[in-house]
């Protein structure tokens, strides 16, 4: 009995090359430079962090006579405005960087801001106090302001000499959840706060 199955065509032919090529080289291959470009960007920024010494802890008292660190076992970002700050535009950009953490992060039990700051103008207090995160940052509005200033201070100018960078007038510093400072960043350059936007990923436990 003959057959009348017909040879498959030149284009056809050409064709279940291409999706065959498609399939066990391309796609294979495009993965792997993906997943190769991922595991490269995740060891760079891995490799950008270090010690740069501890934080202190925020405590506060409940009522039943407890004593809690609210940072403890959280990634926290610190600021430290000092004695009596101003409603600058600086300032008034580190309250809206803060705002736009807490709307990113503000849902992981892992994440904590620390704001340092002994008194401030009304008109500090006021847009401070008004923001959505008012109640999730943990504002320590401390008559031991000299400790802070110590250990952030001396921390990033370790940071400074490292990084071979000159020192910012307004910086960020990153703890991961031990406590340990593991980087700093210019508060006013974006590149910066986008970098530890990143970071803070990076450092957040996994669920």
């Amino acid at each position: 009995m003959e057959s009348n199955e017909e040879k498959p065509s030149l284009g056809r032919k050409v064709y279940i090359a291409a999706a065959l090529l498609l399939i066990l080289v391309v796609l294979p291959a495009g993965s792997w430079f993906y997943l190769r470009g991922g595991l490269n960007w995740r060891k760079q920024a891995v490799a950008e962090l270090a010690d740069y010494g501890k934080i202190r802890g925020a405590y506060v008292i409940w009522q039943d006579r407890t004593k809690e660190d609210l940072l403890d076992g959280k990634v926290v970002v610190v600021h430290l405005f000092g004695e009596d700050p101003q409603l600058t535009d600086e300032n008034r950009k580190i309250l809206d960087t803060g705002e736009r953490l807490f709307q990113q992060f503000g849902q992981n039990e892992y994440f904590r801001m620390a704001m340092i700051s002994k008194g401030g103008s009304a008109e500090f207090r006021s847009h401070a106090q008004t923001l959505p995160s008012a109640d999730y940052a943990t504002w320590v509005w401390t008559g031991g302001l000299g400790s802070w200033q110590t250990i952030l201070q001396n921390s990033y100018e370790s940071y400074c000499l490292a990084e071979k960078v000159s020192p910012a007038p307004k910086y960020y510093a990153l703890a991961d959840t031990s406590g340990t400072i593991r980087r700093f960043y210019n508060a006013m350059d974006q590149s910066q706060l986008d970098r530890m936007v990143q970071h803070i990923a990076l450092l957040l436990p996994t669920k």
